[in-house]
């Protein structure tokens, strides 16, 4: 993964300005692509995750 961060295994779901990844069955993250790279800002779940989606 490391070579390819976006890798569709992954579930990379561009939201706005910020990426959202899926972390198993429970829990989403989101972050935001700094150069090459991603900055993680939040973990939750999908539950969490849904009502910050609607801001």
């Amino acid at each position: 993964m490391q070579s390819n961060p976006k890798h569709p295994s992954l579930h990379f779901k561009k939201v706005g300005k910020y990426w959202s990844v899926r972390i198993g069955i429970n829990y989403r993250a989101i972050a935001f692509e700094e150069e090459n790279d991603f900055r993680w800002v939040w973990i939750g779940t999908h539950a969490e995750y849904n009502q910050i989606e609607k801001y």
